[in-house]
């Protein structure tokens, strides 16, 4: 299996990031910029890196509620994706909040917008819910809405699928990630029987981190 780890950045990582890794995860804030701009931070990466990118609030929560159809959804969605083309991203993130919820409401909703975001070849729409939705219950949910469905890759156990979208996330109590944690992921994703597994990592040590789970998986530690 090829893993490939990275740290959520809001700007394109840099010269000594790129020398080290080969994938990140951008997640732009306010004032998105424009695909010009966008298309400018991917002509300053190295030829192969790969890009995910995580979808701003405003692209999936509109003014009177999450996935609920206005016009500022659609200018959402299609900033999203004029910006994966200028990023010429591998994926597409969409991490919903517990404001999105197991009823059948907004499943129907997930469906309606999920069916609007543009499928390219060789990019992956994935989808991290949070809140109520348990592990099996989301890849459920994903495999009807033909998307990824992104895993806690410490709790969460490894789906059976040829792409793995991980997360590790630090919060609340923990702040960093040990040797040990990152070697019970790396063991989890290979034996999972996947082909390729992408691995996002959310901490204040997160390219030390990414740096350390990218060793284990070359064998390198």
């Amino acid at each position: 299996m090829q893993l490939l780890a990275g740290a959520l950045l809001e700007r394109p990582p840099g010269p000594k990031y790129s020398a080290a890794l080969g994938f990140a995860e951008l997640a732009p804030r306010a004032p998105l910029p424009k695909p010009g701009t966008l298309a400018g931070w991917r002509q300053k990466l190295p030829d192969g890196f790969e890009l995910a990118l995580r979808a701003p609030d405003l692209c999936w929560q509109a003014p009177g509620g999450p996935l609920r159809p206005s016009e500022e959804l659609d200018a959402g969605l299609l900033w999203l994706t004029e910006a994966a083309d200028a990023l010429e991203a591998s994926m597409v993130v969409v991490a919903t909040s517990a404001a999105v919820t197991t009823g059948a409401r907004d499943r129907q909703r997930l469906t309606e917008y999920f069916a609007r975001i543009p499928r390219t070849e060789g990019r992956i729409v994935a989808w991290k819910p949070t809140g109520l939705w348990e592990p099996e219950a989301a890849q459920a949910m994903a495999r009807t809405l033909s998307v990824l469905g992104g895993i806690d890759a410490i709790d969460d156990p490894a789906p059976s699928v040829d792409v793995i979208y991980a997360t590790l996330v630090a919060e609340g109590l923990r702040r960093s990630f040990s040797h040990a944690q990152l070697l019970d992921v790396h063991d989890k994703l290979q034996g999972a029987g996947a082909s390729r597994a992408y691995v996002t990592i959310e901490s204040p040590q997160s390219f030390r981190e990414a740096r350390l789970l990218q060793a284990l998986s070359e064998g390198r530690e």
